[in-house]
């Protein structure tokens, strides 16, 4: 009888138990999942510092809570996201990830990971998205990553130690959308297989060292928008079938070691390209004069390759272009006058070290929104326009290794977002014009080797913003050196070598603490060099010695 009396309150205490474990699920699924728990805090054993985000990670409260980490609605208790990008983690991954089995999002990118890629994330079929970007992890791909058949976003990029080849099972992905394995260092040809991803839109392989030819296959994906193969070692020709994506706004194949000619009909073929780059490459002829009817081209960019200016007359009818690079091709004869009338969108116009002769033509100042220009090396003369000064927008200005004669504009202190002003190596003469003490965000100011005369004015003195470098050198610059150079207090190289400039050496020169080369000689200076020098404790290079008998470099 006692053996009875003890049974029925435990059969009632267990019965008890089993109806609230029925009407409350949430209770049971939490008691029955304790492995994601575990396989966070595995995880969390592996890093060695991080931001503070993992100081939640604690069993006395709920690891849906901790930071990071997402549960599901309908699985309470399964976590199917786990993002901590961007919070200073160092350390490993742990293998025990492939045990969150209901993860559909692993965001680990902008950390300071190390190791390997443990292949146990093949585990994870429900994983659509897995960003392993900005890391340094040193392993290869595993090949049963192909396993998370539901994956639609893989970014593993820029983890120079992620070597060995593209693993080819990756086109067993049916979802597969967006592949980012660019700025590794990835080996071997570029997997014919990827041709099989009918979802593919985005596809980044640029700066690695893949080598061989660009798949036939891959222009078999109709969705296929961007395209970015650049910095390799590819060679051959570029498939046709890339030429009949419908729907390409960019793509890129520059330095590599591609060959041949463009289509004519590419600008037909490719009604949606906004942004084309095939530059140091081996092409041969000029980029399609079929390029120029369409509106929504922004970006053409085109380097080592032969060029001819009959591309770029055409270009006005560009109306949103935005970048125009074309340096460093066979460019000759007179600059013409019709980029001036490219569209009013530009921003950058670059076309550095061809041999363009002629002068900048007066109606340049219509390109009301250009940011950078870039006319570096080349053959042109004349004045530079006053028309530059209404470039308001302008941030670097480069017209250095050419031959322009006469003054600099006053009008150039009217580019007040300048940062960079580099005109050295012409034939620019007369006084440096004061306006230049407008421009408060400059950093750099490149005028050596010219024929620039009068005193340095002092309002180029006031500019605290000069950080790089202000250079003068080998010039006819005369009279003292200004006792305003003590506010480039953030000045790095000071250079004035080669003039007339006579006097002391101001002891506010003292003022200058960062500065670390500081070149003065083969002037007319005279006295000692000021002691204040002493207070400039990371000069590395000092030149104050003078000649009697001044020498110009011309």
């Amino acid at each position: 009888m006692l053996l009875i009396r003890i049974r029925c309150p435990l059969q009632k205490l267990l019965l008890l138990f089993l109806s609230i474990m029925a009407t409350n699920p949430a209770t049971a699924e939490s008691m029955g999942h304790g492995g994601d728990e575990a396989a966070l805090l595995a995880f969390k054993a592996k890093i060695s510092r991080h931001s503070g985000v993992l100081g939640s990670w604690n069993q006395s409260t709920s690891y849906c809570s901790w930071g990071g980490v997402t549960c599901g609605r309908r699985h309470r208790w399964r976590v199917v996201a786990l993002d901590l990008s961007s919070q200073g983690l160092d350390g490993t991954i742990s293998p025990a990830i492939g045990n969150l089995t209901f993860l559909r999002s692993l965001n680990l990118s902008f950390n300071g990971l190390q190791g390997e890629i443990p292949p146990s994330i093949g585990s994870l079929r429900r994983l659509r998205r897995l960003d392993l970007g900005v890391n340094i992890l040193t392993s290869v791909i595993p090949s049963n990553i192909s396993r998370c058949i539901s994956l639609r976003v893989m970014r593993i990029y820029s983890n120079k130690g992620v070597q060995g080849s593209i693993p080819a099972e990756i086109s067993n992905m049916p979802s597969l959308s967006y592949l980012a394995l660019a700025n590794n260092s990835m080996t071997g040809t570029t997997p014919s297989s990827l041709g099989n991803l009918s979802r593919l839109t985005v596809l980044s392989l640029a700066v690695n060292y893949l080598e061989g030819s660009i798949p036939a296959g891959i222009g078999n994906n109709p969705h296929l928008s961007f395209i970015q193969l650049s910095i390799n070692n590819l060679s051959g020709l570029v498939p046709p079938s890339l030429y009949n994506l419908s729907s390409l706004y960019l793509l890129s194949v520059a330095y590599n070691k591609l060959h041949g000619r463009l289509p004519s009909d590419l600008g037909k073929s490719l009604p949606s390209i906004q942004d084309i780059g095939i530059g140091n490459n081996r092409f041969t002829g000029a980029l399609p004069l079929s390029l120029t009817n369409l509106s929504t081209l922004q970006i053409a960019k085109s380097y080592n390759n032969e060029e001819e200016w009959k591309f770029v007359d055409s270009l006005t009818n560009c109306s949103s272009l935005q970048m125009l690079k074309l340096g460093w091709n066979r460019f000759a004869g007179k600059l013409p006058s019709s980029l001036a009338n490219l569209s009013t969108n530009l921003l950058w116009l670059r076309l550095p070290s061809n041999h363009i002769s002629g002068v900048i033509p007066s109606e340049i100042g219509n390109l009301a929104s250009l940011q950078r220009l870039d006319l570096t090396d080349n053959l042109l003369s004349g004045v530079i326009p006053e028309s530059i000064g209404k470039l308001t927008r302008l941030d670097e200005l480069l017209l250095y290794m050419n031959s322009f004669s006469g003054v600099i504009p006053s009008s150039i202190g009217n580019l007040t977002d300048l940062t960079i002003l580099n005109a050295y190596g012409n034939r620019l003469e007369g006084k440096i014009p004061p306006s230049i003490g407008n421009l408060t965000k400059l950093s750099a100011l490149h005028l050596s080797i010219n024929n620039l005369t009068g005193f340095i004015p002092n309002e180029i003195m006031e500019l605290s913003s000069v950080s790089m470098i202000l250079d003068l050198s080998h010039n006819l610059l005369e009279g003292p050196v200004p006792l305003g150079v003590g506010n480039l207090v953030n000045l790095e190289l000071l250079m004035l070598s080669g003039n007339k400039l006579s006097g002391k050496i101001p002891d506010t020169i003292g003022s200058c603490r960062v500065m670390e080369i500081l070149l003065m000689d083969d002037n007319s200076l005279q006295g000692s060099i000021p002691a204040t020098l002493k207070d400039i404790k990371g000069l590395i290079q000092l030149n104050v010695s003078q000649q009697t008998e001044w020498k110009h470099p011309w």
